[in-house]
Order: structure tokens, then sequence, then C-alpha cells
């Protein structure tokens, strides 16, 4: 019984959502030290999310596991997709499922042109911007196309898609060394099966955490740290009532 609480740990971080301020603000929380700790293990699922937020968050990871001196894993189960890719990709070493959807390296932009909805319903929205167009094109309250704006918003999220590329380029070298066809695909907003990213160089074994961290360590305990939301402890005290 005593042996487990003086075996050395492995701590287990969850991101089970989309990448915005709420998972970046749980993965802060989350990460606090255990005692002993041989590597850190973060398990992925999620389909995307805002780049920024994934930056915020790749740096908290980066900086526990480096401040502790320890190996960084990182996992992919049903999905790790843009900005998920972003978190799976730090990993020192990166796993996936044989069928797990990953990659989808790029930047997606979705407006929906909604102005003749509101007026049908009735609703006049009331916001004010120094720049009309790129209120009106933001938002969706504008069903004319136009052409400036697009170039404008596409200019924008072009610099993201780049940063998304450089990334890529920094933490999977071997990208680069795939053959051009290979690296349209990749850097193309494509998804890939696990064995279709293992292929590919976008993660290097097919393999679940528990299998993995008890074949690297088998002299160590896992831990799951991840701090659930207020809202969700909530609703699992009164399901288990």
């Amino acid at each position: 019984m005593f042996n487990k609480w003086f075996k050395p740990t492995i701590p287990i971080l969850r991101i089970n959502s989309g990448i915005d301020h709420n998972s970046a603000k749980l993965v802060e929380e989350s990460l606090k030290p255990l005692t002993r700790m041989k590597a850190l293990a973060v398990i992925i699922n999620s389909n995307g999310g805002m780049l920024v937020q994934g930056e915020l968050m790749k740096k908290k990871i980066e900086l526990f596991a480096k401040t502790h001196k320890i190996p960084l894993y990182t996992f992919a189960e049903d999905s790790a997709l843009s900005a998920g890719y972003y978190l799976l990709s730090i990993g020192n070493k990166i796993f996936v499922d044989e069928a797990s959807l990953v990659g989808s390296i790029g930047v997606l932009y979705l407006n929906l042109k909604i102005e003749k909805l509101t007026r049908k319903l009735g609703f006049e929205p009331r916001k004010f911007s120094s720049n009309k167009k790129l209120f009106q094109n933001y938002t969706g309250f504008n069903d004319e196309r136009n052409e400036e704006m697009e170039r404008i918003i596409k200019d924008q999220f072009g610099i993201m898609r780049q940063q998304f590329f450089d990334h890529c380029d920094k933490y999977r070298p071997q990208l680069q060394k795939q053959d051009g066809d290979v690296k349209d695909l990749i850097y193309n907003a494509n998804i890939f099966t696990g064995i279709e990213a293992v292929k590919y160089g976008l993660a290097d074994e097919i393999g679940n955490f528990e299998e993995v961290l008890n074949r690297l360590h088998p002299d160590c305990q896992l831990r799951d740290i991840t701090r659930i939301p207020l809202a969700q402890y909530y609703i699992m005290k009164q399901q288990s009532q």
C-alpha cells in the first residue's frame, strides 16, 4: 500500500474540448506539480479552436515540462485537428490511435451572411465601429460580397496560417523532408487517420497512453491532474445523488 505513494508519477493532462479561453484557463489551473515526476502526458481530443489560445496553452505546457526537466508525451484520442494538432505536435514523442483524426493544418474562417434573416425577424444590429465595412464582413450583417474586404480578411488569416506552418516546421522538421505532393496534402488543411499521420510524419507511433506509458515507464503510477470545471462538477454531483 505504502509503495504506491513512493512510486514516481506521470501527471496526465486531458484536453477534451475546443481550444479557447476556457480550455486555456483549465490547463493553467491543472498544471500542478506532483512528487517525483518522470514525464508529462497530454491527451488531446479536440477539433480545434483559436490559434492564440493554442499558443498560450503550448507555452504553459512546455514551461511546466522544462521547469521540472521531464519529457513531454502527447496523445491523440478521437481527434487532434487544427489548433488541436497545434498542441499535439509539441510532444517530444507523439502517439495516435489507428483511427484518430489528425491534421487540418491551416486556418478556417466561417462567416454566415444573415442580414436578410435579421431584417425578416425584425432585428436591427446597433453596433459601432470606425471601420463599417470590416464590422459588416466579420459579423455577417452584410449580404453583399465585398472583394476588398475579402482580400483583407484573407491577408489577416494568411498571417495566422503562416504561423501554423512555421510552428509545424519547428516541431516536426521531418515534414519538410516529404516530397512536394505529400507536403501539399499536409499543408492544405487535410485530415488523416492515425496510420496516415505516422506514415507522413505528423506523429511518431501508434499507441494509447496507458499502453505507451506503462511500457516506457513501468515503475510509474499515472495520475490524472485535469481540473474538472465547476459547472461539470455540480452536474456530476447531482447525478450521483
